[in-house]
């Protein structure tokens, strides 16, 4: 069984810093015509980002923002490894977190948050508190 966790960002955010939290991690990637895709090497997560034109609204339940999403990314990963996973979503999440000023908010399937910055401050509540 596969899991896939969603990353919305705020409208106005790039993909320079994904790139940057990519590259701090050692990510592997490609940044082509058809997007970002790539995967972190110590899961085997599979990754992909872009940008949404035009901004939509935030589909994460749970979540009442003024905001709209300007940057879509994806995470997909087998249940068995969920795990390491995290652990490496949880340092790109951090590293993304410190390069850029904007809302975004992570979730299981728009259903779960598992991290958010809806203000100043970063959280991440993780599967636990699902």
């Amino acid at each position: 069984m596969s899991i896939s966790l969603f990353l919305e960002v705020e409208a106005g955010a790039d993909l320079d810093a994904v790139l940057r939290a990519l590259d701090s991690i050692r990510a592997e990637y490609s940044n082509g015509i058809d997007g970002l895709h790539g995967y972190f090497p110590a899961s085997n997560t599979g990754f992909g980002f872009g940008i949404v034109d035009p901004p939509e609204a935030v589909v994460a339940e749970g979540v009442e923002a003024e905001w709209r999403v300007g940057l879509l990314g994806s995470f997909h990963f087998r249940a068995s490894g969920f795990e390491s996973a995290w652990e490496e979503i949880c340092c790109f999440i951090r590293c993304y977190a410190a390069t850029c000023g904007f809302r975004f908010v992570l979730s299981f399937q728009f259903e779960s948050i598992y991290a958010a910055r809806l203000g100043q401050d970063l959280v991440c509540t993780g599967p636990a508190a699902s």
